[in-house]
């Protein structure tokens, strides 16, 4: 094994060991970076090298790449998920490698650039807008008309896109969207949280094209329908289907508008994924990934190309000549379907996935979850976190008909979703910290009125933001008036930026509202402010400190367990839900009763 690959995941990759075990085959080691250990026995054996990273510290990942390239050269460099993808390709122009350009990759994942791209180039694309606010956004839709459609500045997965037909809807969304663009930590391109993008809604069918880029040459290896409609609310997808249903003038078309696309954005060399919508009056990219189809959805290569795309990639990449597949007209029709999330919960179980591989015309069944997983709905979801399934037919409606056979096998048992409470104990040790330091406050050295109008002002940026202000403040002063019932205000706050708002009750110390403002995030500030907290409960004589988070929303729970806090275990017994896979005509998940209620205040599970 004298090459050797570096897989640079995201903290989204939901790829399976496929290409670990094309790396093996190649007779190449595989080094992944990645922002979480791995858990999946059938992974780690697998990887020969694993270094956990920051995604939000790109420079700590591009000195360790260089040091493993010293001590033993680095072929390749690969990722999979619009997350890592520019640390990805960061890395590969630090060492010199083969891969799509750092300016590409970014135009690739950021939105609005993508755009600008695109016109620049003469190619379609919707209408749009970054909004500096709300009140822009709904200007930009009486301009030219509803319904619109919002969405991140960067994201994927569908996460946080959904569809506005009138001022009511556009104004409520607006707002969802950033919240979820606060909450679950999307990078918004160093743009302020109020600014998200708005653009015209495009009707019509959608359909995908999938190219490997050469050497700056663009090609065509497949192109999927997507035939369950994706029409809003929310647009979480569910099939990809080939050869797809389409006169051969506008597939011929649909691939020359890739290829124009992806040579807009400068992707060199790797796969690169287009989405373009089929409406009345031509066709329009909505964007272009530098990566490949997303997750597991690539083991249907196996069935329309004949063969694993996997060690093609493996090979282009690290430089190798290699032969582009094309799709073979004898060969059956293929299909891949992402499992909808059909519920939100702490995942149990999931269940029927032997009987789901049982029906005819199924290939492939991949789990994806694993029990203690937290599931949200779309458009708060960030990936596809159920399972995927393959088939293959000798028609359109037979591969359909599989699909919809194995979906309805397959359910999902979930646990209602409780705040989760979190202690650390205190330790002499925490006291090294100055609270002053770095401009890091304490409230208690405040005046109590001032002290308490200061918490409210910064709960009201950081947790109600996207509200008008005079509500945002309603909201924080409801906020701390709930917790004061835990002691005496002990919070410290770094001015216009962060917040801890602790308390201090005898021995026992908690921290409820934490945050730093999202355009002020990536800079270790969270963790300046959590240090310091600490230190100012070990000198007001605490000795133990707890916390609680909503486990819906990650960054919390990120930012506790790297200081040490440890999850309480659950206690008593929990009444689950089960709920179906299956899908109705309009793609669709029935079944089981969402359940959405926290078993806490909302107050304390936003911080």
């Amino acid at each position: 094994m004298g090459r050797h690959i570096l897989f640079v995941l995201g903290a989204h990759t939901c790829v399976p060991s496929d290409p670990l075990q094309a790396a093996r085959e190649l007779g190449a080691r595989s080094l992944v970076f990645t922002p979480s250990a791995p858990t999946c026995a059938e992974d780690a054996h697998l990887m020969d090298a694993v270094e956990v990273i920051h995604l939000d510290r790109p420079d700590e990942a591009i000195e360790l790449a260089r040091k493993y390239h010293a001590e033993q050269p680095i072929s390749a460099v690969v990722s999979y998920e619009d997350g890592a993808s520019v640390l990805a390709a960061r890395i590969t122009e630090e060492l010199g490698l083969l891969g799509h350009p750092v300016e590409a990759a970014v135009a690739a994942v950021d939105k609005p650039t993508m755009k600008q791209r695109f016109i620049a180039a003469g190619v379609r694309t919707a209408e749009h807008l970054v909004a500096d606010d709300e009140d822009d956004a709904v200007a930009f839709a009486q301009r030219i008309g509803y319904p619109v459609v919002v969405k991140p500045c960067r994201g994927g997965a569908s996460q946080g896109v959904m569809r506005a037909n009138d001022e009511t809807e556009l104004r409520a969304n607006y707002r969802r969207l950033r919240r979820i663009v606060r909450d679950y930590g999307l990078d918004n391109g160093g743009r302020p949280n109020r600014a998200q993008l708005v653009e015209r809604y495009l009707p019509g069918s959608e359909i995908s094209v999938e190219l490997i880029v050469v050497h700056g040459r663009p090609q065509v290896t497949t192109v999927f329908e997507k035939p369950r409609p994706l029409t809003g609310p929310f647009f979480e997808e569910t099939i990809y289907l080939t050869p797809p249903r389409l006169d051969e003038d506008v597939k011929a078309a649909a691939e020359q508008l890739a290829v124009d696309a992806a040579a807009a954005l400068g992707l060199y060399h790797g796969p690169a994924h287009c989405e373009i919508r089929v409406s009345d009056d031509g066709l329009y990219v909505l964007e272009v990934a530098g990566r490949l189809l997303g997750g597991s959805c690539a083991r249907v290569f196996r069935d329309c190309l004949g063969t694993d795309i996997h060690p093609l990639l493996l090979s282009l990449a690290m430089g190798d000549p290699v032969t582009i597949p094309t799709p073979d007209p004898d060969r059956p029709i293929a299909a891949a379907l992402m499992l909808p999330v059909p519920g939100e919960g702490r995942l149990i179980a999931l269940r029927g996935a032997e009987r789901a591989r049982r029906v005819p015309g199924i290939s492939d069944v991949i789990e994806v979850g694993c029990p203690g997983d937290i599931m949200v709905r779309f458009p708060e979801q960030a990936c596809y976190p159920v399972g995927f399934i393959g088939a293959s037919g000798a028609t359109h409606e037979e591969v359909e008909d599989a699909l919809a056979w194995a979906s309805a096998s397959i359910s999902v048992e979930l646990a209602p979703v409780g705040c989760q409470r979190w202690t650390r104990p205190l330790h002499p040790d925490d006291a090294a910290v100055t609270p002053g330091g770095d401009a890091i406050l304490a409230l208690a050295d405040l005046p109590a009125e001032q002290a308490r109008e200061l918490a409210v002002s910064h709960v009201a940026d950081i947790m109600f933001g996207e509200l008008p202000r005079d509500e945002a403040i309603r909201e924080a002063e409801c906020t701390i008036g709930w917790e004061d019932q835990r002691g005496e205000l002990a919070g410290v706050y770094l001015p216009e930026v962060g917040l801890m708002l602790g308390f201090v009750d005898g021995t026992t110390a908690s921290v409820c509202c934490f945050g730093v403002m999202p355009e002020k995030r990536r800079a270790g500030l969270g963790s300046a402010l959590m240090a310091a907290q600490l230190t100012e409960f070990t000198r007001r004589g605490a000795t133990t400190v707890v916390s609680e988070t909503d486990p819906r929303l990650p960054l919390g729970e990120a930012l506790l367990r790297s200081f040490g806090f440890n999850p309480d275990p659950a206690q008593g017994t929990v009444t689950t839900q089960v709920y179906s896979c299956a899908l109705d005509f309009v793609g669709q998940t029935t079944g089981g009763k969402e359940n959405t209620d926290v078993d806490c205040t909302a107050t304390s599970c936003t911080c």
